[in-house]
């Protein structure tokens, strides 16, 4: 099963009015409802992404961390896609092209952890 990181206080910079969800909120909402359990959604305070909201990242032990930024609710299906392509990946190292067209472009950061540390997981 994948897994997806969701953050939720995206947009930090245009937070909503009192009593409605964020962006971030909206987004995680949307995946989980979509994915109907099949994948896992974990939301998150931050991760790094503030000037280019919303974000998401693909984590798993001892594999490539894939973040994504400038994400908007009708990314969700792209989302999943992913997640279940990254989960298959037996070290998380995809390239771009290895994703749904749509998040392409929405790659916003990448860490690939040494021989020391996937050892560690």
């Amino acid at each position: 099963m994948g897994r997806i990181f969701i953050c939720t206080t995206c947009n930090r910079y245009a937070a909503p009015p009192m009593g409605e969800m964020t962006p971030g909120e909206r987004l995680a909402r949307a995946v989980k409802v979509a994915a109907g359990g099949s994948i896992a959604v974990r939301m998150v305070e931050c991760l790094n992404t503030c000037p280019n909201p919303c974000a998401a990242a693909l984590r798993e032990p001892g594999k490539t961390v894939i973040r994504f930024g400038g994400l908007v609710p009708e990314d969700t299906q792209a989302l999943i896609e992913a997640a279940e392509i990254y989960a298959q990946s037996p070290d998380g190292d995809l390239s771009p092209t290895a994703l749904p067209g749509r998040l392409h472009a929405k790659v916003a950061g990448r860490v690939t952890l040494g021989v020391s540390e996937m050892a560690r997981g």
